[in-house]
């Protein structure tokens, strides 16, 4: 059955936040602020993450069985079956769903959750197989945002879509460049045909050739993220200030150079130092999550308070590598 350390690696508690807030701040960006709410959201986003990465794990066993890269993976090592997996998974569909209806319910809400949970199977099933899958997945976390937002009403604010719009930025770099860069020895092997493995992207012994082209499709994802999420700026939907100090800018700015930087080490770090690849892709999706209460944190201050926004950034800050010292130990690598 697996002991606690075996089921938290499954579930993956140090990126749980990452889709656990994407309707928290859809909702919170389309006018809602009551905590209660805010909470119950949390929780969808929350079980929204384990049912993503357990779904994904079981359809992905056969092919995980020929990577030496997770052989310690709950499923993989068999230490937990693939039913209690599929309980999981159930449940953490079932849950959202009746908190929705009874407490978040309107028609358009309900609709776009259930069409986001489709599209994160239809990703989790068809990922190994066709190529571009990451793109579906994107979509699902954009309607994952969206669905935060209509919960408050129909009508979705202009900053309720750019949020989510950074949100499936974020992923879409995760899952499409990274997860499948840092697997291409396997997927090649295999005849996965990802989207590095489209772009010629090879690994010969513990080195991986990367053609100029995908270099440059990295970094146009990584940038269109980054442009998405100063565009509440741009057109002034929050302000760059704050105490009549440009904090946020500031923030931001050092920010989006780091995690460029951090796009550069992910690219150019080679297969033997694989789990430096780990760290450095670990450090550019933290900070990138970040820029989204960096661009809101004016909004943020004036409509839910500063003490609890302070809170709010040291929990996105505190609770990977609480979550990550908890599992891996001093490591802090992931069985990714």
């Amino acid at each position: 059955m697996g002991n606690l350390k075996d089921y938290a690696k499954l579930i993956r508690p140090y990126g749980m936040l990452y889709l656990g807030l994407t309707p928290v701040f859809g909702t919170i960006c389309n006018g809602e602020f009551h905590l209660l709410d805010l909470f119950l959201l949390l929780i969808i986003g929350l079980l929204a993450h384990v049912f993503t990465f357990v779904q994904n794990d079981i359809f992905d066993i056969e092919v995980d069985k020929k990577s030496s890269y997770v052989t310690e993976r709950p499923l993989v090592s068999g230490v937990i079956s693939k039913k209690v997996a599929i309980v999981i998974v159930l449940f953490s569909f079932i849950i959202p769903i009746v908190i929705a209806i009874i407490f978040l319910f309107s028609i358009l809400s309900f609709f776009i959750l259930i069409i986001s949970f489709f599209l994160v199977t239809i990703y989790n099933k068809f990922s190994k197989k066709i190529f571009g899958m990451e793109y579906v997945l994107a979509i699902g976390i954009f309607t994952f945002g969206l669905f935060g937002a209509l919960t408050v009403r129909d009508d979705i604010s202009s900053l309720a879509i750019i949020v989510s719009f950074v949100a499936m930025m974020q992923w879409l770099f995760s899952v499409g460049i990274f997860a499948n860069l840092k697997d291409v020895k396997y997927d090649t092997k295999t005849g996965v045909k990802t989207t590095p493995a489209i772009f010629g992207v090879k690994a010969i012994k513990n080195t991986l050739k990367i053609p100029l082209s995908f270099k440059i499709y990295a970094f146009s994802i990584k940038t269109i993220h980054i442009i998405a999420a100063a565009l509440s700026f741009i057109f002034y939907y929050t302000s760059p200030y704050v105490f009549n100090l440009p904090i946020p800018l500031i923030f931001f700015i050092i920010l989006s150079g780091i995690v460029l930087c951090l796009v550069g080490k992910i690219l150019s770090t080679p297969l033997s130092e694989r789990d430096k690849m780990l760290v450095y892709e670990g450090l550019q999706e933290g900070l990138a999550f970040l820029l989204i209460p960096i661009v809101l944190l004016s909004y943020l201050f004036e409509n839910i308070g500063i003490i609890q926004t302070l809170v709010l950034i040291a929990l996105m800050i505190i609770w990977p590598l609480s979550s990550l010292r908890i599992v891996f130990g001093k490591k802090l690598i992931p069985l990714e």
